[in-house]
Parts: C-alpha cells; structure tokens; sequence
C-alpha cells in the first residue's frame, strides 16, 4: 500500500501561523504520511519553531502565485526529492477555512467506499463565469473547489498533470487565477479521461456551496471546513459560527472581533451560542427600516409601515436649485438644498443633470426604470454620492468635464449599464459591479475622453 502526502499551501498577511493553522496540520497528520507547507510570505525562527514536527518540509517566502503557487511548490518538492515512487495519493489543502470540524478520516473512509475516484474533492460547484475571457469557462462549469481535494498516482505521475502544474504563474487578477488553475485544473484532468467526485453531492446547484444557502449548512454540520469568508464568520453576530465550533473537534470559537479564543468542554455552550442567536436574530427583526423600490418600509414587530420616497425625475440643476420635472412635465422647485437628497426614478426614459454649478451631498440615486441617464458636470466636489441600477436597458452614467468626486459609491446589478468617466476626477470610489459585459459586448467602464 502507497503513501499519502499533503501539500498545504499558507499565506498571512501578518507573517504569523495562526493556532487554528497548527490545529489544522496536526489533523492531516493523522491521514497522511506527512505534510509538505508552503507559505506565499516569510516568517520569522519564533514563527519557524511553530512547524516543529508537524512538516516534512516547509517554505515560507513570497512567491506572488496564490496557493496554485504554493501547490506547484510543494508538488515538485516531493517529485524531485524521491517522495512519489511509492505514493499513492497526495492531498491538497490551502488555508482558506477554519476546521476541520470532523476527523479527516471520515474523509478518506467515504472515498475509499466510493472505489478511490482519482480526482476527489469535498464539493464541487457548478458555477463558472456568465462573461469569461477563457473559452472553456461557460456559466455552467463543474470543478473541484481546491481548498481541500485529493489525486491519485493515475493523475500525478501523468505528463498532462506534470506540464500544467510547471505552468502555473502569476495573475494580476484574482479572477484570472480562479479560472485557469481551480477550473483549469478541472478541466485538463475531465479532458484527460478522468470524473469529478465529490464528497458532498450539489449536482443541480448553481452557486458556491460552500458560502450560499443550504447547501452551505450542509457543509459545515455534515462537512469539515467554513469558509473565513463566509457571512457567518464575518458578520458581527458570532453566535451561530460559535454554536458550529462549539460542537466540534475544532478547539477554538470567535470572539466579537473574529479572533480565535480557546474554547471551553462545557457541553451546554453548545445550546447557549445558538439561543443566542435565535434572540439575536429576533431582536433585530423587531424593528427594520428598508427602502424597496419607492417605498421607505419600516416593520415594527411584524407590521410594516411604507412611507413615500422621493420619485422625481431632476432635468435640470442650476444657480444650486433643482428643477424637478415629474412625469407630466410639470416644473416645481422641490428642493433647494443638495445634502441628503434621496432620488428614487421610477419611470422610463428620466435623466438627471448635475449641473457645473450643483453642490452635491450626502445623497443617494437609485433607478428603478429603464433608459436613463445621470450626467455629472459640477464643478464642485460631488461628495459621498451612492448611485444603484436596478434595471437594465441602456442605463448610463457620464461624469464630464471638470467634476471631482470623492466616496462615490455604484452598485449595478444590470447588464446594459455604460459608465463613462470623461475628464472628471474619483477618489475613495467603491464599484460593486455584478456583471462586466453587456449584451452588445460593449465595454462596461470607459476611461478616458
């Protein structure tokens, strides 16, 4: 019977090996012949001594390559140092979780029940990139996610898994990394003649499993890992996450600011964290304030009271007064003061003019229509100015001319929204856009005049 290894890939921004990452490694060494760690930054000897009989090797140096860079390292470590002429499987694991919340063997054992598939992770997701430079990559694309999966000497000891590996380089853009290693991973070895297995089984699922929805619970109560960048982790309830941990092998739980604090054996913790959160969770329900559409909508104890937005379409700013034109076109002088300023546009074809001499504050733009336009030419500083698209249809956003704006805030769910951004000035600017690319494959952020 061959061995088993485990490449383990690390990075802190800190440069520290964090307790939950020692945990982690003693763990694999109950499944494996031993760990080889690569970490993407340097550490110091104090650092160093914490990897004391828990490695066979480790390399802490920054190597810009994410884990796949971490992954190549520690592959080509046991390649070229005779560690794989009597391997039969390697693991790969990154720190990208907290865990493992169950022994790892439950692992193993239900891949060695399932005939030990050759390319085995723990789940797989569906989901690849709606709007994909790489060809491969369609919105439906399969792939072991590679924050923990294992390979057998079928795959590792093949030229095709040899060459991909030696390929793997560095990527500007994160997103670029995703599709060519995590997928691309996937795809050289489905290519090569090989399935994806997984321990959990999300065939019709079509969104990470393990941050999104049920499938996520799934993961943690019947699973092994949470992800650090699950909302459960970073929300500023703890208690949930807390009540996971509290059941489990793992020796930590959170405290309020997300650092690892020692849990205690008391098994009533357990009940207590989740009470916790139920209480938690009622407590903020009992009183809520939401805008939906043009409605303010509070809920006291269950009932909701809407209130009206404002519904205007603005044509016209100058001599800082707003011209606002409703729907019938009738010319009112609604509101002299530019801070705080909530528009809410509502009906089709509005557009909004901030004119060169508009001073623009502490105010809010979202549309709720389609075809509309926000022209920005003020040759004031335009602060702390949020815009949201919610429709699709040829949206556009133009900041023109000599206008400076500083905390600018666009979230846009949509498709055919075109920002341009001519000879006006941003800083501090917060861009949450969903989607890169419109149905005419036109370009979504211009820069430039």
């Amino acid at each position: 019977m061959g061995k088993r290894y485990c490449v383990f890939a690390s990075y802190s921004k800190e440069n520290k090996i964090g307790d939950d990452i020692l945990f982690y490694l003693k763990e694999l060494n109950k499944i494996t012949n031993g760990v080889v760690f690569i970490m993407d930054n340097p550490i110091d000897e104090t650092e160093e001594k914490k990897l004391e009989g828990l490695t066979i090797y480790h390399k802490c140096e920054k190597h810009n390559e994410y884990d796949f860079g971490s992954y190549k390292r520690g592959f080509f470590y046991l390649k070229e140092n005779g560690f794989l002429d009597d391997t039969s499987e390697i693991v790969f694991a990154n720190d990208s979780c907290l865990g493992p919340l169950k022994p790892l063997n439950l692992f193993i054992e239900k891949w060695e029940k399932e005939n030990k598939p050759d390319f085995y992770g723990i789940t797989i997701n569906n989901y690849g990139f709606k709007y994909s430079t790489k060809p491969i990559i369609a919105t439906y694309f399969p792939h072991i996610q590679s924050y923990f999966f294992l390979i057998t000497k079928n795959i590792f000891e093949k030229a095709f898994f040899v060459d991909f590996m030696a390929s793997i380089k560095h990527f500007d853009n994160f997103e670029e990394v995703v599709k060519n290693y995590e997928m691309g991973l996937s795809d050289v070895i489905k290519r090569n003649g090989f399935d994806l297995k997984g321990y959990f089984k999300f065939d019709n699922f079509k969104k990470d499993p393990t941050l999104e929805e049920k499938p996520m619970f799934l993961t943690i109560k019947k699973g092994f890992f949470i992800k650090k960048k699950n909302e459960l982790v970073k929300s500023r309830d703890k208690n949930l996450v807390n009540y996971f941990f509290q059941k489990s092998i793992f020796p930590y739980i959170l405290n309020k600011k997300g650092g690892l604090v020692k849990k205690s054996n008391n098994s009533l913790l357990a009940p207590a964290f989740l009470i916790k959160h139920l209480f938690s969770v009622i407590l903020k329900n009992t009183f809520k304030i939401k805008n939906i559409g043009c409605a303010k909508v509070i809920m006291i104890f269950g009932i909701s009271f809407k209130f009206k937005r404002y519904n205007y379409k603005i044509s016209n700013i100058s001599a800082n007064y707003i011209k606002i034109i409703d729907n019938k076109n009738k010319i009112t002088l609604k509101e002299k003061k530019l801070e705080g300023l909530e528009i809410v546009i509502n009906g089709k074809r509005n557009s909004i003019l901030i004119d060169k001499n508009a001073k623009f504050k502490n105010s809010k733009i979202e549309i709720f229509a389609d075809d509309c336009t926000i022209e920005i030419n003020s040759e004031h500083l335009v602060s702390n100015l949020s815009v949201k698209f919610e429709k699709s249809n040829y949206q556009s956003l133009v900041i023109d001319k000599n206008a400076q704006i500083s905390n600018f805030d666009i979230v846009s769910n949509t498709e055919d929204v075109l920002i341009e951004i001519k000879d006006g000035k941003i800083s501090n600017n917060s861009a949450k856009i969903e989607k890169y690319i419109d149905k005419e494959n036109r370009p979504r952020i211009v820069i430039g005049g």
